[in-house]
């Protein structure tokens, strides 16, 4: 009878753990960095197709809140700062904000997005059997000298960066493109709630 007591204990245990291991890892902190190269030698003589100047949001997007910066000490704060002072990337957008890892049919895409509107785009973090983030970005750059805003579709070409990349937890990922790169960190939030 004892044998049989310990043998439920034993299943029993490890169950319990696995059902609560979830919650207390469940709140992420994102920080993401998108640059432009302004590398003209990385492009490889490639020729480029005119791609449809069509918005990449999804319907349904969460929202970051608009100016938050991440302070000096983040984990990529450095890297953004090595990027712009290079004088070869020009960075597009730097946000960081704290999120749960959702099943992917009730995770809403967040938006990320450039002040002068040249970026576009959505960043989708998900738990499947693993921790998914899939990004999916477009970078419009015009074809002749002007301003930005007020361009006509004609006069823009379009790149786009579109991956799902499984990933580890408290690790730098870079997503690139000749045109464009993204780094992307998730780390366990901190206590207290604030990033």
């Amino acid at each position: 009878m004892k044998g049989l007591f310990l043998s439920i204990l034993l299943i029993i245990a490890p169950l319990t753990a696995l059902h609560a291991a979830p919650a207390a890892t469940n709140m992420y902190e994102i920080e993401v960095v998108v640059f432009e190269n302004r590398l003209s030698d990385l492009e490889g003589g490639e020729l480029w197709t005119r791609a449809q100047g069509k918005s990449v949001n999804a319907e349904k997007d969460a929202s970051v809140g608009s100016g938050d910066k991440p302070p000096a000490d983040s984990p990529l704060s450095a890297a953004t700062t090595a990027l712009e002072s290079s004088g070869r990337h020009h960075v597009l957008a730097h946000l960081r904000w704290q999120q749960s890892a959702e099943a992917k049919s009730v995770s809403k895409p967040v938006k990320i997005g450039s002040a002068a509107g040249e970026l576009d785009g959505t960043l989708r973090f998900y738990l499947s059997r693993f921790l998914i983030l899939d990004l999916n970005l477009a970078l419009r750059e015009m074809q002749s000298g002007g301003i930005f805003s007020g361009v006509s579709e004609k006069d823009t070409i379009v790149y786009r960066l579109n991956e799902p990349r499984r990933i580890k937890v408290s690790e730098t990922y870079y997503f690139d493109h000749p045109k464009f790169g993204a780094l992307v960190r998730v780390s366990p939030a901190k206590a207290g709630g604030q990033p």
